[in-house]
C-alpha cells in the first residue's frame, strides 16, 4: 500500500476500510486536510463463455440505493494470490467456475481519496457451479451478447 504523508491520523478502524485525515503542504505554503480512505485491493472479472457471450451481475448496493450492471469483482484477502480472489469471485457471483483466469491490468478506480488497486482479469472456459453468495449480497447474473455488453458500457449503464 502506498504511503501517506507522515502527518496522517486514523479517524476511523472499520471492517473493510479504514479512513484517515492527512496534513498536506501545500502550493501555497500552507497545510491543508484531506481524507485517505485505505482499502484492500480488489479484483474484476470479464467472464467469457465460448460463444463470446458475457456473464456480468445485477449488482444491489446499499450504499447506492440502487441495483447496478457489474462485472463479478471483490476484495483480495490477506495472502491470497490475485488470480484466486478472481476465480474465487467469480464463482460466488455469477455461479460459473473457470478454467482459465489471465490478468488483463490493474488501476486506481478513485485515487483522488482512495488507495484501493483494482486487478482485472479475464475467465475463460466456463462451467456453470451454482452462486455461492454472502448473508448480505443480493446478486442476479445475466449472460448478454458482446455487443450488447459493449452497448452497455457506451450507455453509462455500467
Amino acid at each position: 500500500m502506498f504511503g501517506l504523508h507522515p502527518d496522517s491520523d486514523i479517524i476511523h478502524r472499520g471492517v473493510r476500510v479504514t479512513l484517515r485525515r492527512a496534513t498536506l503542504p501545500g502550493s501555497d505554503h500552507a497545510t491543508h486536510e484531506r481524507e485517505v480512505v485505505e482499502a484492500a485491493d480488489a479484483v474484476v472479472v470479464l467472464p467469457l463463455l465460448d460463444d463470446g457471450r458475457v456473464v456480468m451481475i445485477r449488482n444491489e448496493r446499499f450504499a447506492l440505493k440502487e441495483t447496478l450492471w457489474e462485472l463479478p469483482a471483490g476484495t483480495v484477502e490477506p495472502g491470497e494470490p490475485q488470480e484466486v480472489t478472481a476465480a474465487r469471485e467469480l464463482a460466488e457471483e455469477t455461479g460459473y467456475r473457470a478454467a482459465r483466469v489471465e490478468r488483463l491490468t490493474d488501476f486506481f478506480p478513485t485515487p483522488g481519496f482512495c488507495t484501493e488497486r483494482l486487478h482485472a482479469y479475464r475467465a475463460t472456459g466456463l462451467t456453470e457451479v451454482g452462486q455461492s453468495l454472502d448473508a448480505t449480497e443480493r446478486i442476479v447474473p445475466h449472460v448478454v451478447g458482446w455487443s450488447e455488453a459493449m452497448e452497455m458500457v457506451r450507455d453509462g449503464a455500467v
